[in-house]
């Protein structure tokens, strides 16, 4: 209103000095009329340079007013007749806006919530038709809610009050800060609390929160531990009422040390008395805790008397395990889900040379290899709680041999922690038996295979050539012969002696061909095929992969040109077919061999557990002999699949 009056002021001034200089134009310098205008101009200079002193010093009150406005972290707008007219830089942030013009020219209320703009268009009538001379013409603080520009709606403290200007009517200042945050954090508040309450009521073990010793909430977990009947009983009394006097003087201490750190103490057994008269041991802590802006003590207790019992009796049956795991003639062990030994009993420093106290600090990679450590870890880490597993591994002793041990581990809950309960016996004898067991079945296998081969020779040999020479010596005696009768007996002997020349090579070339020796395990399973097929009838579709051109030792030769043959055989007698299949791959580990045919089956387990086949006993002796598995996957009408895998290495 200053700055318009003195522009008004300011114009008047030069349109009257504009008129006295037109309405003396020939006055002479000299004349007392110009002297008195001269003075009159002079005295419009000045107060003209006054009256530019006094907007200068409004504008820069007015922009200082300004930056005064958009420092407040509070919103402040302004709106006349209903339309935004003003609004600060915390009022645009708060609003979303990128600027001021986002929100001047549009009307108020509609950045107020649909909900909430009755009440503030009620408001908005009370403010204007309040006497500006009343007492208190603002709207206190309320909570609304606005839609900002981005759609978002948020809660707002909103206050009010009418603003009477000379040249603008119905314009009302509002300032208005965002509580969105503050309500949601007053919401969590109360539901923390809410649930804090509710969590307290149901947990299982007493809670008691206490001012001063003078008790002012329990749980119904507490009245149920002192077996009272109501909170009656207990809010208002002092919490030495129900303990034992020994507990007293402990008790005062723990609460002067809680109140005077405000940290929470730890747990410790305390005996406390129930209602009627009976003591028990409870493991109580206790927490700082403000109720109504004063410290209060908030104490958790826990009735141990059955934990005391079972851990009396966990004690007894721990000392009778020890003395058992003492007194076995093996290694018991308890190890920890990273592999930290927690217990060894004595008797395995006469296995492996170390002292329990020795192994409890030593590296177990250190007398295990990493290979087999990690196999075994990950057989157990799969394990569910309450499962065991079985394995065979080697450890090194002290002395720096090497042992077989049989270990056996459960996985179970010690201590509240995953362990492994385990039982590791030494086997070094049994391993060492067994290679030797195999070393000699090897043996009484290539002896076998050997003596069938000197079978096939003589049969080939011997026999063979002895029959061509009584071949020979028919001949001479049929051409010799003179009556009809002798003629037809020589030729019958020849015709059964040529069927048992000829029975006599089959065996041979069965007990053992030459080829096998000669040119190996291809060449002499492609003949096998050829000569199968044209006895039987029965097409055989092989694949291999991993055996041409090269040799493999003579057991293993052997061992798989008896399975095929075997096989086939029985395929030839019950399968009831035109076709099998036959595959064997070979890489640098292991070599496999397949026969598959879908013909009648049979119940495979039944004819190995009783043996009944010595064929299929056969194959699985052979197999195992040589440290292979055999698969036989058979059932009637479903056709048959033997499987042999047979290890390469240090054959």
């Amino acid at each position: 209103m200053q700055r318009r009056s003195a522009r008004r002021e300011k114009r008047q001034m030069e349109t009257n000095k504009s008129a006295s200089s037109s309405q003396h134009p020939d006055k002479s310098p000299g004349d007392d009329g110009y002297a008195q205008l001269e003075q009159e101009l002079a005295s419009l200079r000045k107060r003209l340079s006054r009256l530019e002193r006094i907007e200068r010093e409004h504008a820069n009150q007015t922009a200082f007013m300004q930056q005064l406005i958009d420092l407040i972290p509070m919103g402040i707008a302004v709106h006349t007749n209903g339309v935004a007219t003003f609004i600060n830089s915390a009022g645009v942030a708060i609003m979303k806006a990128e600027s001021a013009e986002d929100i001047l020219g549009k009307q108020a209320i509609d950045f107020v919530h649909p909900d909430h703009r009755e009440h503030v268009l009620e408001r908005i009538q009370e403010l204007l038709v309040q006497d500006s001379r009343a007492s208190s013409p603002i709207a206190p603080y309320i909570e609304e809610k606005f839609i900002r520009l981005d759609g978002e709606t948020i809660d707002v403290e909103v206050a009010a009050f009418p603003m009477s200007l000379a040249e603008e009517q119905n314009a009302i200042l509002v300032i208005f800060r965002d509580i969105t945050e503050q309500k949601r954090q007053h919401l969590a508040i109360q539901e923390r609390e809410r649930r804090f309450r509710q969590l307290v009521s149901l947990l299982p073990d007493a809670t008691v929160i206490h001012k001063n010793g003078v008790i002012f909430f329990a749980n119904q977990t507490a009245l149920q531990m002192l077996r009272l009947e109501s909170e009656d009983d207990i809010v208002g009394h002092t919490i030495f009422e129900f303990l034992h006097p020994d507990e007293h003087d402990e008790v005062r201490k723990r609460i002067n040390t809680i109140l005077r750190t405000r940290e929470p103490l730890p747990v410790v057994t305390e005996r406390i008395v129930r209602a009627d008269g009976e003591v028990f041991l409870a493991e109580t802590v206790a927490f700082p805790f403000v109720e109504e802006g004063e410290l209060a003590v908030l104490a958790v207790v826990h009735d141990v008397t059955e934990q005391d019992k079972l851990l009396k009796a966990l004690e007894k049956s721990e000392a009778k395990f020890r003395s058992l795991a003492e007194l076995l003639p093996a290694s018991v062990f308890i190890v920890s889900e990273c592999g930290e030994i927690l217990y060894i009993n004595m008797s395995t420093q006469s296995i492996l040379g170390y002292t329990p106290e020795e192994l409890m600090t030593i590296d177990v990679s250190e007398i295990i290899p990493t290979e087999t450590l990690a196999a075994s870890n990950e057989k157990i880490a799969t394990l569910d709680i309450g499962d065991k597993t079985h394995f065979e591994l080697q450890v090194k002793t002290k002395g720096g041999s090497w042992i077989w041990m049989d270990v056996t581990v459960a996985k179970m809950i010690m201590d509240e922690q995953i362990v492994g309960l385990g039982v590791a016996t030494d086997i070094t004898w049994r391993k060492e038996t067994e290679a030797l067991l195999k070393e000699q079945a090897k043996k009484l296998v290539k002896a076998y295979e050997d003596e069938r081969a000197r079978i096939a020779r003589e049969l080939h040999d011997e026999i063979g050539q002895q029959l061509i020479g009584m071949k020979f010596a028919l001949e001479r005696a049929q051409y010799f012969a003179i009556s009809d009768e002798g003629q037809r007996a020589l030729h019958d002997a020849r015709q059964m002696l040529s069927n048992l020349t000829e029975t006599v090579r089959e065996l041979s070339l069965s007990f053992r061909p030459p080829m096998l020796d000669d040119m190996g395990l291809l060449p002499t399973l492609l003949w096998h095929f050829d000569r199968y097929s044209a006895q039987t009838g029965i097409q055989v579709d092989f694949n291999h992969s991993g055996i041409a051109n090269r040799r493999f030792s003579q057991t293993i030769e052997i061992t798989v040109y008896r399975i095929v043959q075997e096989a086939l055989t029985n395929v030839a007698r019950h399968a009831e077919i035109d076709k099998a299949a036959v595959a064997v791959q070979a890489d640098e580990r292991q070599i496999n061999v397949t026969i598959l045919d879908e013909g009648a089956g049979f119940a495979s387990e039944p004819a190995l557990a009783a043996r009944n086949s010595s064929g299929l006993y056969g194959m699985q002796e052979r197999v195992h002999l040589l440290g292979g598995e055999l698969a036989i996957d058979s059932a009637v009408g479903r056709g048959t699949v033997i499987s042999a895998n047979l290890p390469l290495l240090n054959r």
